[in-house]
């Protein structure tokens, strides 16, 4: 292969020194399944409901239900029927934490592009030399571009200006072609992330269309309104 996110990473002065190779959250056979349901907002933040709750009772369902409607008891039981629930004791018991739900989000962002998209993806790469810190969530080559995502599935007040300022400091050592910061939200970005972006980087984002903001030519801010997928597809289109 003339090109590969490994040689494009080495033309920078990067080795990856660890990737996520497989995926064991949830049984082989039942993966394709758990990304289709992925695909669901809804189901995305009913799952991430449950995962914060831990121990599911009648009372925890009432409350799911009133914030989520009358797909939570569908996906709650989908949720059971892929051994994410146990029941014991007459409740429903989470087998991963909270912290679990942003690698399963980079691993749903990661099986859309390379199933659907036909990217060379890698995800939660760990880089020799690397400054400022953390991880690449997910990396994605689009011909011979590299991509660097950085995937938040928390509300969007849980990101600060710090942890803005980090991650824009490692893309600015990275140097990729493109970065996506890709929000797993319906809220407004306006107050949290734009402003911040714009404080940070001097420059205006600009709206390509719902959920898809550009900054700086190649640096998207991506989120759930409308279709996250549909939205990511919009901006590695832009990319490419």
């Amino acid at each position: 292969m003339p090109f590969s996110i490994d040689k494009l990473l080495k033309a920078r002065g990067f080795k990856a020194l660890c990737k996520q190779s497989t995926f064991d959250f949830i049984k082989t056979e039942d993966q394709d399944f758990f990304y289709l349901l992925l695909k669901s907002y809804y189901f995305r933040r009913v799952l991430r409901d449950v995962l914060f709750i831990q121990k599911i009772g009648e009372a925890d369902k009432n409350l799911i239900r009133e914030k989520w409607g009358k797909v939570a008891d569908e996906y709650i039981a989908k949720i059971e029927e892929l051994g994410i629930l146990l029941k014991k004791n007459g409740l429903l018991i989470a087998q991963f934490s909270l912290s679990d739900m942003g690698t399963i989000f980079e691993w749903f962002i990661a099986k859309y592009l390379s199933e659907e998209l036909s990217l060379e993806t890698m995800v939660d790469v760990k880089l020799k030399n690397l400054e400022f810190g953390g991880d690449i969530d997910v990396v994605a080559r689009v011909g011979t571009k590299l991509v660097m995502i950085e995937c938040k599935e928390s509300p969007p007040n849980n990101i600060s200006v710090a942890e803005l300022k980090s991650i824009l400091d490692r893309v600015n050592y990275l140097k990729p072609d493109s970065f996506i910061l890709l929000i797993d939200t319906t809220l407004s970005v306006k107050r949290n992330i734009l402003d911040n972006i714009k404080w940070i980087l001097h420059d205006e984002p600009q709206r390509c269309r719902e959920g898809v903001y550009r900054v700086k030519d190649n640096y998207y801010i991506i989120t759930a309104k409308r279709n996250i997928l549909q939205n990511l597809a919009v901006a590695i289109n832009l990319v490419a």
